[in-house]
């Protein structure tokens, strides 16, 4: 095999590896709200400083004022409850799910 098929061979095998074990598993919880009453004060922001702020990914997260566009536009809802691919390198508990759920819910208060 000639030098150029043999990285290209290489190239596209890391490619590969590196796309697939980057994947979240595809197993999902559902999430349902169990009743808590969730707000970005009371127990959200502990949520995310922990799996979105602190990782380094969504800083703006910290505040309410820097997650609020994303809320409204559909993309948190999306990532995180329907898709959940988000954390990226972790998984949110079926505990942290629900909270989330609840917020949603009652339309992502802040207070």
């Amino acid at each position: 095999m000639e030098t150029g098929k043999k990285i290209l061979t290489a190239t596209v095998i890391a490619l590969f590896t590196l796309l697939y074990s980057c994947n979240k598993s595809s197993t999902k919880t559902t999430a349902s709200c169990d009743g808590t009453s969730s707000t970005y004060n009371s127990n959200m922001k502990t949520i995310l400083d922990a799996n979105c702020t602190a990782s380094g990914c969504h800083p703006a997260y910290s505040s309410y004022q820097g997650i609020k566009s994303i809320l409204e536009n559909g993309q948190f809802t999306s990532h995180v409850l329907t898709s959940q691919d988000m954390p990226r390198n972790a998984t949110l508990s079926s505990d942290q799910l629900n909270k989330i759920q609840c917020w949603a819910a009652a339309g992502y208060p802040e207070k």
